[in-house]
């Protein structure tokens, strides 16, 4: 188990705990007798230092082990090279002394104690960064700082007599002083820390800062016995203080805090710094003390570090600013993202909450795709980037953000949020004005959503006003319209047009799903004007819904042809209806089955395939199958059209050009397309008896088919006097509620003997 994965704030360890501790802290408690021992019996101490050297190693030792198995050890190897470097200066002072070299008293400690400071306050630093990076030099600078201030105002205080330091050489004051001030930073860093990392009620923490407090004290009382004395209390100090560290340091220690913002308290020191290195300035200024210049050169770089330290926080924030905003930057467009977005929505509802109104605007730009497709990804970027700016333009202040590639979010508070309308009209108009996009100049257009939350309305959730945006803006898609409001009845139909997708999807599956319920396909006859027989019928599609019953073509239709789904559509009923045209050849009857195309199953190259797989699989003759286009499916695909109909043709499968009069005729692919007959709109035939000019139309069709020989169909024929005009005008076949309504094929069948009895 990782011992860092243990509880980091228990403010009161359990027995186990105590039995973890006691062990190293007997090691400290001898380490501390050894070391006071050699400070009372000095100057013959060699031998007890070197004990106490020695001893400080076991306690570094131990800790090394005991934290080997944490996650997050930095700040403990710090300290455990801290007692390391201790011990060293301990024994290279305990060597001298028993070599007899003419080496300084406590030399070796000074040396180490300095270095050991050093680690120290790296320990801290890292135990301030654990889970958030490594020490920031910004924290050096200030640490090196303050140290600078404090020796740079004992100079002036111990020189002024203010500290007693008479006798002493400047050097001697020096390290005293240096001494001194890394106790004093080291005191402050370890306190601000351990309280921001929630440490306040611990134990260890506060055995820590007595100590050192205590070692700082002591520090100051031993100033008046000379400095060899000072020293000697210092090397006591030390050894109790990293005694301690180091036994405190046996359970892991909690994170400071975790990635975020620069805390106060780092800016305050680097403050504080500057602060009081220009006092030391002032201070060795004014003052006729003989160490001045060297407190004033002292002060002076304490002044340099604090201020590029301030410079440096500066520059920092500056940076996280820039980075804040990046982050909330669309790095296309400049405008916001969608973190940018979310903090801005945010920012809404709390101005919702405080009673003020709140608006949305989705915004979509119609055809975007068609420029991408056209002009290529680039050329897109350029035209986004235009919109970008009329948005800024148009919206000022306001917080817009993409969200998409052509899709956008205005977050509108008062006051437009109370006249959204004024808003979304003025967008409209600067959005569709044209763009040049290379030697073409394209034009856009807008559809935009609006959703509204008026206080006390009781939304006060972002997701969901972004959400009922969507639905407005997707509703004025739909309607190609460029304005559309939240309305929920409009969303209730969104919703069970859905749920009709998702029940057609399973319907029109590769494994059709029962609870969708079935395809059924009913039949309309066809009459031969001049015999009364009928020769032919039209497949009509009917869909048996589990709950509603059956649904006719224009419920579902349309949501089939937007959702990818007319193509296995179109297989089901062109199988049903060979099916049964292939019944009625074998029964002796023997009708021409005609079958929608719908112009999407032109796209792919795979309607030929389609037609061929289904006469196959029903034994249906290709000549009794009729299928059925629209103008409008040669007008839009001129190209493919012609190619798919002549390799039906060659199969046998008669074509039929259905709707005529009704989309953009063009008479010369009456003469070039392989088609057998016409089928004349029933909106033409029911006005024929009323309309002079109508029944012109009819006539000339009529004639012209005839011309091209090709079989003419009249759609809608309901009463007998249109029949018989029909019938003065040669027409071939008619079809309409006159002769049947569409009917299932068992109902037709039926109706066909029925009539070929009175028929003889």
């Amino acid at each position: 188990m990782d011992i860092s994965d243990l509880p980091r704030t228990t403010s009161r360890p359990d027995a186990r705990a105590g039995r973890v501790l006691a062990g190293p802290a007997a090691l400290a408690l001898l380490t501390i007798a050894a070391q006071a021992s050699a400070v009372a019996f000095h100057p013959e101490r060699a031998w007890l230092e070197l004990a106490t050297a020695l001893l400080l190693v076991l306690q570094a030792r131990w800790l090394a082990r005991r934290v080997a198995t944490y996650r997050d050890r930095g700040p403990q190897r710090a300290i455990v090279m801290t007692g390391q470097l201790l011990a060293l200066g301990l024994a290279a002072d305990a060597v001298v002394h028993l070599a007899s070299w003419d080496v300084p008293h406590s030399a070796g400690f000074v040396t180490g104690s300095i270095l050991a400071s050093v680690l120290a306050f790296h320990a801290v630093l890292q135990w301030d960064q654990l889970g958030s990076g490594v020490p920031d030099v910004g924290d050096w600078t200030n640490a090196l700082g303050m140290v600078a201030v404090l020796v740079g105002a004992g100079l002036l205080l111990t020189d002024g007599a203010l500290l007693p330091t008479a006798g002493w050489s400047e050097a001697q004051e020096i390290v005293q002083l240096v001494q001194v001030a890394n106790g004093l930073v080291l005191l402050a860093a370890c306190l601000s820390v351990g309280l921001l990392a929630g440490m306040g009620r611990q134990s260890r923490l506060w055995a820590v800062l007595a100590t050192s407090v205590g070692f700082v004290v002591a520090q100051g009382l031993a100033l008046s016995q000379g400095f060899h004395v000072s020293q000697l209390v210092s090397s006591l100090g030390q050894v109790i203080v990293v005694s301690v560290v180091m036994v405190a340091l046996h359970h892991p220690l909690p994170s400071r805090r975790v990635e975020g913002e620069r805390p106060p308290l780092t800016t305050s020191w680097s403050l504080a710094l500057t602060a009081g290195a220009c006092l030391v300035l002032v201070a060795s200024a004014v003052s006729d003390a003989d160490d001045r210049a060297l407190a004033g050169i002292v002060g002076g770089l304490a002044a340099l570090l604090g201020v590029a330290r301030t410079a440096g926080i500066v520059r920092e924030i500056e940076g996280a600013n820039q980075s804040r905003r990046e982050a909330r930057t669309d790095e296309l467009t400049g405008l916001g993202n969608r973190r940018g977005l979310a903090r801005a929505l945010g920012e809404a509802m709390t101005n919702l909450a405080a009673g003020e109104p709140v608006a949305l605007l989705a915004v979509d730009l119609r055809g975007f795709r068609d420029v991408n497709d056209r002009f290529g990804p680039a050329a897109g970027d350029d035209v986004l980037r235009v919109m970008a700016g009329r948005m800024r333009e148009q919206l000022s202040e306001r917080m817009v953000s993409r969200i998409s590639g052509d899709q956008f979010i205005v977050v509108l508070v008062e006051p437009d949020a109370s006249d959204p309308a004024t808003t979304a009209d003025g967008l409209v108009l600067a959005l569709e004005r044209p763009v040049q996009v290379g030697a073409t100049t394209v034009r856009l257009r807008a559809s935009i959503g609006v959703a509204q939350a008026a206080p006390g309305s009781g939304l006060g959730d972002a997701d969901e006003l972004l959400r009922r945006a969507h639905v407005a803006m997707h509703v004025a898609k739909r309607a190609e319209k460029h304005v559309a409001y939240y309305d929920p009845n409009e969303e209730a139909a969104a919703h069970a047009a859905r749920e009709r997708v998702e029940e057609l999807a399973a319907l029109l599956g590769p494994a059709p799903d029962p609870a969708a319920g079935h395809l059924v396909v009913h039949y309309q006859p066809q009459l031969d004007l001049r015999t009364g027989r009928v020769v032919g019928a039209e497949a009509l599609v009917r869909w048996a819904h589990p709950t509603h019953g059956l649904l006719y073509p224009d419920a579902f239709v349309d949501l089939v042809e937007r959702h990818g789904l007319m193509r296995p559509l179109t297989d089901t009923v062109l199988r049903l209806a060979a099916t049964q045209a292939a019944a009625w050849e074998r029964a002796g009857t023997p009708l021409r089955v005609s079958v929608n195309l719908s112009s999407s199953l032109f796209l792919d190259g795979r309607l030929e395939r389609m037609v061929q797989d289904a006469l196959l699989a029903t034994g249906a003759s290709a000549h009794l199958i009729a299928l059925e286009i629209t103008e409008s499916v040669l007008m839009e695909n001129a190209e493919a059209v012609p190619r798919v109909l002549d390799a039906l043709a060659d199969r046998a499968v008669s074509l039929s050009i259905d709707d005529f009069g009704t989309g953009y005729s063009s008479l010369a692919y009456l003469s070039d397309l392989p088609v057998d007959e016409l089928k004349i709109d029933r909106s033409f035939v029911q006005r024929m008896l009323q309309d002079v000019r109508t029944h012109a139309v009819v006539a000339g069709t009529i004639d012209l088919a005839h011309r091209l020989g090709l079989r003419v169909v009249a759609e809608g024929v309901e009463d007998e006097d249109t029949l018989e005009a029909l019938r003065a005008l040669d027409c071939d076949v008619t079809q309409g509620y006159l002769h049947s309504r569409p009917v299932e094929a068992s109902a037709l069948t039926g109706w066909l003997d029925a009539r070929t009895s009175v028929l003889g």
